[in-house]
């Protein structure tokens, strides 16, 4: 399966365009207040000159504060799976001041309804990409214990699924796991890593930080707990 990635903003490029037209009008304006004093019996007495100079720079700056270039990315929502395959999104999340970490998996069909939810409390990883890591590798074991045939991993660590997709050998600190992934992907009829934004990926995320309040781990089965029901 092709990699996802957000599509590029033309805000860097809309900005520099702007802001040569801006300089541009500036010199331009420069150019011809300075013909007018030069050639023109109606000139500004140079002793106003420089007044003139920093009340146009404050005019300048004043107009430039008041633009701003919006770009709307459109709400990304979460897509059900094709027919007959399922899509496991996984996420992590960091108690730093608990010294712990939660991890969170949520399985559903290809009509969007849950099958299978899962939030587990595990201690501080080191890195982020670490606990990323740990939460596809706890959705990898989740979805194969429920004997799944044809299923769609998603995550919003776009580095965790690069590695995935990735069947080189990986030198970092997480490769070990990553490694073990595609090592027992060919158990499954058909497996696929897929990169995708933290919106639709929300539940899996609720469910992690819902970790905080439980001990070990909390498994519900075509039920989606209240508390994050907002989000599904």
């Amino acid at each position: 399966m092709k990699k996802m990635y957000c599509t590029p903003s033309g805000l860097a490029r809309a900005s520099h365009r702007f802001g040569m037209r801006t300089h541009s009008g500036i010199h331009s304006k420069a150019h011809t207040t300075r013909n007018k004093v030069r050639f023109s019996p109606l000139g500004f007495p140079i002793d106003q000159v420089m007044q003139r100079a920093i009340t146009a720079l404050m005019d300048f700056w004043t107009v430039t504060n008041r633009v701003h270039i919006v770009v709307d990315r459109p709400r990304v929502k979460w897509k059900v799976p094709w027919t007959e395959f399922y899509k496991i999104n996984f996420d992590g999340a960091m108690f730093k001041e608990e010294d712990r970490a939660g991890i969170g998996v949520i399985i559903r069909d290809s009509q969007g309804l849950a099958l299978a939810l899962l939030s587990q409390v595990i201690p501080l990883p080191l890195t982020v990409v670490d606990l990323e890591t740990l939460a596809a590798v706890k959705a990898f074991e989740f979805t194969f214990d429920l004997s799944l045939g044809q299923v769609i991993l998603e995550g919003d660590s776009e580095t965790v699924i690069n590695s995935l997709n990735d069947n080189s050998p990986s030198l970092a600190p997480f490769g070990l796991l990553i490694q073990g992934i595609n090592n027992y992907a060919n158990l499954f009829q058909c497996i696929s890593f897929l990169h995708v934004h933290r919106e639709e990926n929300n539940v899996a995320h609720n469910l992690a930080r819902h970790a905080c309040h439980v001990t070990g781990f909390s498994v519900w089965m075509e039920d989606v707990p209240s508390h994050i029901f907002a989000t599904y």
